[in-house]
């Protein structure tokens, strides 16, 4: 996992973090916020949707890996990158069902936001919210930056997570 923890370095992230799912923190309230808080979610969303799995299964998902490489920038774009060629990395290395979660913003100006089909389908990656992942919760377990922004000029903290074993 060293060489992850590195690439993800590289790829501009502050911090990386190999975690077990037994030190995430999960809620099923995030599902709450995520359907009723976010002002981006539309059920028929290419984005949004649960693709036919149910929130105790997308859990037992999570919970099949071992290792999980917890990713922080500063930047959201930076972070969609990041953890798609992360994931793309472990694949490459013979880790077949390494797989990214996190919030697509791959572009600059979402298409499907507007209404329009997406530019990159195969690159979109479930959110965290969908999974019933506390991200606050988990990053603040990791001694990693996670609260309600106060001021539009305050540095954001993102995440994003990469199944790998």
């Amino acid at each position: 996992m060293e060489k992850y923890i590195d690439l993800a370095l590289k790829l501009k992230m502050c911090n990386a973090r190999v975690i077990s799912p037994g030190e995430m923190v999960f809620d099923i309230r995030t599902l709450l916020k995520c359907h009723w808080g976010c002002e981006n979610y539309d059920n028929q969303s290419y984005k949004c949707q649960k693709r036919d799995t149910l929130f105790e299964d997308r859990l037992k998902m999570i919970q099949a890996y071992k290792q999980i490489l917890l990713v922080h920038a500063n930047n959201g774009q930076d972070v969609s990158r990041a953890v798609l060629e992360i994931e793309r990395r472990a694949f490459l290395d013979g880790h077949h069902l390494s797989f990214a979660i996190r919030y697509c913003s791959l572009c600059k100006k979402c298409t499907v936001d507007e209404g329009s089909p997406c530019v990159q389908p195969l690159k979109v990656r479930p959110c965290e919210a969908i999974f019933g992942i506390d991200v606050y919760e988990t990053a603040k377990l990791h001694g990693l930056p996670c609260y309600p922004l106060k001021d539009k000029d305050e540095v954001q903290n993102r995440y994003g997570f990469v199944c790998i074993f």
